[in-house]
């Protein structure tokens, strides 16, 4: 969801030509043999050993199904998976 990457988009800095913007990345992503996550109870590097060393490729945490949260998230570690589509600039607007 595009909500919650806006959560990390720090506006670009004074002086830079887009000055005040935000940017996001649109990307393709091939998860290959996810590791479903749908607890709180999370291990990192339990994670990573299971990508790095054993048969997944990457994490997906559903919190949506067990968790009720609003969000699901996938999580990779090899840079190679993920290939940026779109570079968006784009500017926070809220009505009162």
């Amino acid at each position: 969801m595009v909500t919650k990457s806006d959560e990390y988009a720090d506006p670009l800095p004074e002086g830079e030509e887009e000055e005040g913007l935000h940017a996001m990345l649109v990307v393709r992503c091939v998860g290959g043999r996810a590791n479903v996550i749908e607890t709180n109870e999370i291990d990192k590097d339990q994670l990573k050993k299971e990508v790095f060393d054993g048969p997944y490729h990457s994490v997906f945490g559903d919190r949506v199904k067990t968790l009720g949260k609003p969000y699901r998230e996938i999580i990779v570690y090899d840079k190679d998976q993920i290939y940026p589509e779109y570079l968006v600039l784009y500017e926070r607007l809220f009505k009162k």
